[in-house]
């Protein structure tokens, strides 16, 4: 897996991670690409995206919408499911 491409060859790359180096953001750093060799530069950016969801069983589900009638929704979070009708 390749975090980068270079922008001179288009060879995949990964970023050389040794003693933490790379990983601060807001900065420009520096890598030699393995195929052409030339230097090039990569900035850094970390995010983190959480999601809360209900415990199982305390979700309060209704009907996601009209066009969707086997889709039902939690009201408190986002969890979601499909619910098969059952044949009588």
């Amino acid at each position: 897996m390749s975090d980068v491409t270079c922008p001179y060859c288009g060879a995949a790359q990964e970023i050389n991670h040794d003693d933490g180096y790379g990983y601060e953001e807001d900065i420009d750093h520096e890598q030699d690409c393995t195929e052409c060799s030339k230097t090039f530069k990569f900035t850094t950016s970390i995010s983190f995206n959480y999601e809360a969801i209900c415990q199982d069983g305390d979700h309060d589900m209704q009907p996601f919408g009209e066009k969707w009638t086997d889709m039902y929704a939690c009201k408190n979070c986002n969890y979601c499911e499909k619910r098969i009708a059952k044949d009588k």
